[in-house]
């Protein structure tokens, strides 16, 4: 009975809150960037290591990710037995992929650079998103599997699009909808996010679970180093 109550209590100052009143998308990201631990702490950022987790085709693989200021970042994940890298230098995309048999460091096709890149944004497209290029539009309130949730679309600087939803008690992301790179050709994607944690004043979702074409793809961060030491 107490769970129950405790539910329905949930449930009701959930939907008070979305009823609260119009938002505008400044108020919206201004919520998006305080829930995530602030603008001051995310520009601080100047490098960061994630590593963890990725469960594809039923099967456990670790992954690494390092980013560094201003412009680059390496990728490292275990696949079907096989080790994947892809690297930016700031200016060209790099990658080795056995399973594509690209068994060398080759750059990466102009057509696919920009959603090679766009996978290493660990921090959400909304998160200062102005500064960064980005136009962001409020597309009003929604749901995603009846969770009530603002809409928001995203035009990225590098013209790729995203739809965000975002919880309209703690505006944190529920999920994004854009396109992914599942070779030979792109793919609509759906992200759900989940297991907010603090880290250094950071609040990051530990838990992503990705569904594109017949593909289920979950990726578990372990740990995450802010402003760590990283070899050129």
């Amino acid at each position: 009975m107490t769970t129950k109550l405790t539910l329905r209590l949930f449930l009701v100052l959930t939907l008070l809150s979305f009823a609260a009143g119009a938002q505008t998308v400044d108020e919206i990201l201004e919520k998006h960037a305080a829930a995530h631990g602030g603008l001051e702490k995310w520009r601080a950022v100047k490098s960061m290591i994630v590593t963890g987790t990725q469960v594809a085709f039923s099967k456990a693989d670790p992954f690494v990710f390092e980013q560094k200021d201003p412009d680059s970042f390496r990728f490292e994940q275990s696949m079907l037995g096989q080790k994947i890298t892809f690297v930016h230098d700031g200016s060209t995309t790099w990658w080795i992929h056995p399973i594509m048999e690209i068994g060398e460091p080759a750059e990466v096709p102009a057509e696919h650079a920009p959603l090679v890149r766009k996978a290493a944004d660990f921090e959400t497209s909304l998160l200062d998103a102005r500064a960064k290029g980005h136009k962001v539009e409020l597309l009003g309130k929604d749901e995603v599997d009846g969770q009530p949730a603002w809409k928001l679309k995203v035009i990225r600087k590098d013209g790729l699009e995203e739809t965000w939803y975002l919880d309209p008690a703690t505006f944190l992301e529920i999920a994004r909808f854009d396109r992914t790179l599942d070779l030979p050709a792109p793919k609509d994607r759906w992200t759900y996010f989940s297991d907010f944690r603090p880290v250094d004043g950071l609040v990051i979702a530990h838990r992503q679970d990705q569904e594109y074409s017949i593909r289920h793809v979950a990726l578990t961060v372990e740990k995450v180093q802010v402003n760590p030491e990283i070899d050129p």
